[in-house]
């Protein structure tokens, strides 16, 4: 893995075979005695392919000779055995080839995924989710071609051509020189389309990245394109994307085809000198049989075709080394927020949350929070109140160590979090945002997220105490019904309190609660609320809002704009004492009074 985190620049990279192969030799390893055992059977395939066109020209000897047809039945039985045995070892040789091919896209799909779960949040906030998908679908799914055929193949077809050149270098040395005149022209034939292929597999590449990520992004959000009615528009964008894949892998297939035909073409003129010259020794006598000619004639394939399977086994190669830029490129990205397992674990807490001179930004050159410090007393329920931009969800961040300040520190319990174990602290953090992610599974599963030994009453009594119960009860499976992608089944609210009865599942010490009812009707708020209110004893809680209702029981509202601390208080001097506390909390007012009105008129 390291030398390919080491390559550099995709445009530096070479285009030859030998270091795509030393490239791709760690992820072999694993695999090296099943790797040497299919080694033994190319080269036993390969060294019977070798002896049948002998066996072939000793037939037509003995034909010509006018030689007993009890002669023929030693040659004929050594061919069949040679056929029989050949094609046992390939149907052998081919499972092997495809289960080692199968087994390291598998394990390379593996490592491509645990890498992408210690990857912190700055990476997917600057990735599209539809070429992340691609590393792991189609880029590791390359690398089985590149184990099952291209690289098997190579090898033996190198054997293969060693092995005839030995054997027609002994049958006759002029004839055989003959036939070696146009390997340098195969060599020609490659190197002239070799770069021009690497470039149209990476544009090829980055096509079909650009294709599947608006495939994924516009299913995704399949509410939002038919909310707008803008099906026509997004097929005719998808259309464009697809066609421009189209057009360049026909590129891609006329360069190969090319390449194959190329090679081609330079091996049947090389049988044709050969059956020229060849027929001139045999009617020259001296000693070069019919048979020796049949024979030689038959080694041509098991020269030249090899040739023409390393020639077409580029595009394979090609499209494997491109992928494995891509993966690399994956591979060598660090965590902003390293996971670093030999630190120790983070004890229990108390919850004591402290913020010392905390600066953070997403981009470099621009501030979200300046310079802020504050401290949050274990059990106490702090909010945190401001516009919408202003840095309350980036204050949640930074205690989840979804990204790391710039500057400053944060503490839980007196402790600089970055000095432990990063998975240690979020266990004994909750949080619930404005939109809950559930996943395409069962509501007990979804529940039991955080803890899945928990029982199945465990399960229940969390979703008592998040007043989920009873809705939960009304579907026909009950606990056991699925919630869709992305929990479609479910209304906002009901989402909401699966999501509560997975945190109160968890039971952590810290509790954040991130606009968690902001786009929920009055019915849902009030019963999150009353969740809330059970979670939040004897718990710090950090609860992030804009309607007032839910902040008022707060003991301390921090009021942020700007990225900055701008007020401190109780909800009521907040709402007594001039600034942006009262602003918000008067427009709010006045927006409630107007929607009565209209409900009222209604």
């Amino acid at each position: 893995m390291n030398r390919l985190r080491k390559t550099g620049s995709t445009r530096k990279r070479s285009s030859w075979i030998i270091p795509i192969l030393l490239e791709f030799t760690p992820y072999l390893k694993p695999h090296r005695v099943r790797l040497i055992v299919t080694l033994g059977l190319v080269l036993s395939v390969s060294g019977l392919q070798i002896v049948a066109p002998y066996l072939i020209g000793k037939v037509v000897d003995l034909l010509t000779q006018r030689g007993s047809y009890r002669a023929l039945i030693l040659p004929i039985s050594a061919f069949a055995t040679v056929l029989v045995l050949r094609l046992f070892l390939m149907l052998w040789r081919n499972c092997l080839m495809q289960q080692i091919g199968m087994r390291v896209a598998c394990d390379m799909r593996i490592r491509i995924f645990e890498h992408l779960q210690k990857l912190s949040l700055r990476f997917y906030d600057n990735r599209h989710t539809g070429k992340v998908v691609s590393r792991i679908t189609e880029d590791a799914g390359t690398l089985n071609g590149l184990v099952s055929v291209a690289t098997i193949n190579m090898v033996g077809d190198t054997l293969a051509i060693v092995g005839v050149v030995f054997v027609l270098l002994c049958m006759n040395v002029p004839l055989a020189l003959m036939s070696m005149l146009l390997l340098p022209f195969f060599a020609l034939n490659y190197l002239w389309h070799r770069r021009r292929l690497r470039f149209e597999s990476r544009r090829h590449r980055h096509n079909w990245d650009r294709a599947v990520g608006f495939l994924h992004e516009r299913i995704s959000n399949a509410r939002v394109v038919k909310a707008f009615a803008a099906e026509e528009s997004e097929i005719a964008l998808f259309r464009d994307r697809i066609e421009r894949d189209y057009s360049n892998y026909n590129q891609i297939v006329l360069r190969n085809s090319m390449l194959g035909i190329g090679a081609e073409f330079i091996s049947g003129v090389g049988t044709l000198m050969i059956l020229i010259f060849g027929a001139y020794l045999v009617h020259r006598e001296n000693g070069f049989t019919i048979g020796d000619l049949v024979a030689f004639y038959s080694y041509l394939p098991l020269l030249y075709a090899p040739i023409v399977g390393i020639v077409n086994s580029n595009a394979v190669f090609q499209k494997a080394a491109t992928a494995l830029e891509k993966i690399s490129g994956l591979l060598g990205t660090q965590p902003h927020v390293p996971e670093n397992d030999s630190l120790p674990a983070l004890p229990r807490i108390e919850g004591l949350i402290q913020f010392h001179h905390v600066s953070f930004g997403y981009r470099s050159g621009q501030k979200t929070l300046h310079d802020i410090s504050f401290q949050v007393e274990p059990g106490e329920m702090v909010a945190l109140i401001g516009p919408s931009g202003a840095g309350k969800s980036t204050i949640a961040a930074l205690i989840t160590r979804f990204y790391d300040p710039n500057a400053g520190a944060v503490l839980i319990d007196g402790k600089d979090i970055r000095d432990f174990n990063i998975q240690s602290v979020r266990r004994q953090i909750g949080i619930v945002m404005q939109d809950s992610v559930l996943f395409a599974d069962t509501i007990a599963n979804n529940i039991r997220y955080g803890r899945p030994d928990a029982s199945e009453r465990e399960v229940v009594e969390a979703a008592i105490a998040a007043n989920a119960h009873e809705f939960i009860t009304r579907f026909e499976r009950g606990y056991h019904s699925q919630v869709g992608e992305r929990g479609v089944q479910l209304s906002g609210g009901e989402r909401q309190r699966i999501a509560m009865a997975r945190i109160i599942l968890k039971d952590p010490r810290i509790l954040i609660l991130d606009e968690a009812t902001s786009a929920l009707d009055s019915r849902s708020e009030r019963l999150i609320l009353e969740a809330t209110e059970r979670l939040m004893i004897g718990r710090t809680s950090i609860v992030i809002a804009h309607r007032f209702s839910t902040v008022k029981k707060a003991s301390r509202i921090l009021v942020v704009r700007d990225g900055a601390i701008v007020d401190e208080g109780t909800h009521f001097q907040l709402a007594n004492r001039p600034g942006l506390y009262r602003e918000l909390h008067n427009l709010q007012a006045f927006v409630d009074s107007a929607d009565a009105g209209i409900r009222t008129d209604l």
